[in-house]
């Protein structure tokens, strides 16, 4: 219901280089042709998806044909979410508190529903991405490892790839994981081993007509731009960019005029909140004043036993993935993707780094939200286990954060 209000609500200009992802589908659907300049680095896969979605909007004669690519955002967003139910499923079967906990949790996340509501590739990324490690999980779980299965995952990897190169992290950790559950597997390893490389293979040359265009036409391969930091910075990011928790700005001012870049503190007031603007300030909302200040601090607050809930869920799960390995192989999707998601975003912060941080966007994150929401989940049904008093008060400071967040990430809400 939110991602459907919002993308009826919220402009279709307003979102992240908006204007350069609606004049790309325009260039694609009108000419026929891969834009030059703006977001020409941008593989095509989503943009087609968006113009045939444009062009229904003018066929329907809308005021904003973009908007129904709004709509394929949403729904996107929402099957994200009932792909997290099946993986939940999967990897804890009979724990429905870590089921739909996890799903209140992304549910909930400014970030994942404030991106779905935008004109911007990042929600069909999240969408492939979550159902390949839920395809990969079904093979784990179940152990069937047949041809279809094998190609439905390369495919959809492939998909991904040919829409932001961001999905790279989801890749490397499907390949992780189905290596391990062919060393620990002994009566599936030959099939796995067998079926492990051509689909690697199948996973590289899907997008490979994209990386050879990039490789053509621009000095990187992968990204389709050479490192900045020599024209934009003139040394990368100072120590205090790693290090800095940002603090007390994070929670008193958590947005880009006052809390300056700082790796964590950037990405934590960007989930929770608003750091650049694109939301509840800033163009094509009013500008930050006070009263939205007090909000961001207030999302900033709600955040806070959210994060940590999901924090010791997460770390409570490596230990047990990596102490059980033989038992569990599959979870090892819950526990990697955060790791490799954070060592995206550091790896392109340096790559190209900002004066204003506008290189290190929580929505880089998004791939890993599915896990982040088993995390939660795993943490809360541990605690109701342990004590049923304690685990229901976190429960219940949790479902209180978790509404805070949601009306925060209802559009209309801060008209």
């Amino acid at each position: 219901m939110v991602a459907a209000w919002n993308a009826a609500s919220y402009p279709p200009i307003g979102g992240y280089d908006a204007a350069e992802h609606i004049a790309y589908v325009h260039d694609l659907v009108d000419d026929w042709s891969l834009p030059e300049t703006g977001a020409s680095y941008t593989p095509p896969g989503f943009y087609l998806l968006a113009g045939a979605a444009t062009r229904l909007g003018q066929a329907l004669a809308l005021d904003e044909p973009e908007r129904a690519a709004l709509w394929v955002n949403a729904a996107l967003g929402v099957g994200t979410a009932l792909l997290l139910l099946l993986f939940t499923r999967l990897l804890f079967p009979g724990r429905p508190v870590i089921r739909w906990s996890a799903l209140a949790f992304f549910l909930c996340c400014p970030v994942v529903l404030r991106t779905v509501s935008m004109f911007h590739p990042q929600p069909l990324v999240l969408f492939l991405s979550t159902l390949a490690i839920t395809l990969t999980a079904w093979m784990i779980v179940r152990r069937r490892y047949g041809v279809l299965i094998w190609l439905g995952l390369a495919l959809t990897l492939g998909a991904a790839q040919r829409v932001r190169s961001v999905s790279l992290v989801t890749v490397g950790v499907v390949l992780v994981t189905l290596a391990v559950a062919a060393v620990v597997d002994l009566g599936s390893r030959r099939q796995i081993r067998n079926a492990l490389l051509v689909f690697a293979a199948a996973v590289v040359l899907v997008p490979l007509p994209w990386y050879i265009h990039l490789k053509q036409t621009t000095s990187s391969a992968i990204f389709g731009r050479a490192s900045v930091t020599s024209s934009v910075l003139e040394s990368p990011w100072p120590a205090a960019f790693y290090v800095s928790p940002g603090l007390p700005d994070v929670i008193t001012d958590p947005h880009r005029p006052t809390l300056p870049p700082r790796l964590f503190a950037t990405l934590y007031a960007d989930t929770w909140g608003d750091y650049f603007g694109n939301w509840s300030w800033g163009p094509p909302r009013p500008e930050l004043t006070a009263e939205t200040n007090r909000r961001l601090t207030t999302q900033s607050v709600a955040g806070l036993p959210l994060t940590a809930i999901a924090l010791a869920g997460w770390l409570a799960l490596a230990g047990l993935a990596l102490g059980r390995r033989r038992d569990h192989p599959a979870r090892l999707l819950v526990v990697l993707l955060p790791v490799a998601a954070l060592a995206g975003v550091l790896f392109y912060a340096r790559q190209a780094p900002h004066p204003d941080g506008d290189t290190v966007k929580a929505m880089f994150l998004l791939p890993a939200a599915p896990a982040w929401g088993v995390s939660f989940g795993f943490a809360l049904d541990v605690l109701l286990e342990r004590s049923r008093r304690i685990g229901l008060a976190v429960a219940v400071v949790s479902a209180a954060c978790a509404a805070v967040s949601l009306v925060y990430a209802t559009f209309a809400s801060v008209s």
